[in-house]
């Protein structure tokens, strides 16, 4: 089992947390078309729900599970392959490294490691370090 927890600040803006909710949901369906990833989810360090602690017991539930995730109201099967390596990706989804990615989060690694120790939590780069992110700029404008 393999997720991955697109890691937002969060806003007091509806609509901001919609956008990432919408980019978790198609990074999910991207995704699983690759076979990279079984679940896809957006967590929130404040403002907004659901915050990172909420989403790690949804995908924990899940991989115990191994049949459903919620999602928006409804209940979606999935395709999740039985698998002993049980790895939650976090993606810090922040242009720079500010007190949430630099303190933060290795903080939230630090606790949901400890509450979950045979999960192997992984933290990406934040989305500002992604190689390519310039050249991606400068074909969207």
């Amino acid at each position: 089992m393999r997720a991955m927890i697109l890691l937002a600040h969060g806003s007091r803006r509806e609509e901001s947390a919609k956008e990432v909710k919408e980019m978790a949901k198609e990074l999910e369906n991207q995704a699983l078309k690759k076979g990279q990833f079984d679940i896809v989810k957006p967590a929130f360090m404040q403002f907004c729900e659901p915050d990172f602690y909420q989403v790690v017991d949804e995908v924990i539930l899940n991989i115990e599970d191994n049949n459903s995730v919620e999602g928006s109201g409804e209940v979606e099967q999935k395709n999740i392959k039985p698998t002993n390596k049980k790895e939650i990706i976090i993606l810090p989804y922040f242009i720079s490294a500010g007190s949430h990615v630099a303190e933060d989060i290795p903080e939230l690694i630090k606790n949901a490691s400890a509450k979950y120790p045979d999960i192997s939590f992984k933290v990406t780069p934040h989305l500002g370090k992604f190689q390519g992110l310039a050249k991606l700029i400068l074909e969207e404008t």
